[in-house]
């Protein structure tokens, strides 16, 4: 069985490195993070490629043009 987080951000940088570390920190790690970010104008897109840098799993970050809202989002990231 695989594990998938769907993650959906906007200016989110405040919680997500304590968010990412729990993710980490599994004792069965996900088989992939997908990231759906809303036009974030903070940290969050430079906490996540730093992330994904260093975590064994797939990090997938995908940005949207605009910002569509937080249902959306989150149903772009599923």
């Amino acid at each position: 069985m695989k594990i998938s987080i769907a993650l959906a951000t906007y200016n989110g940088a405040k919680y997500l490195i304590e968010q990412l570390e729990s993710f980490a920190n599994q004792s069965r790690l996900p088989d992939e993070l997908v990231v759906s970010d809303d036009c974030s104008e903070d940290e969050t897109i430079k906490i996540l490629e730093d992330f994904s840098k260093r975590v064994p799993f797939d990090v997938r970050i995908y940005r949207n043009d605009s910002n569509i809202g937080y249902s959306k989002n989150f149903e772009k990231g599923i």
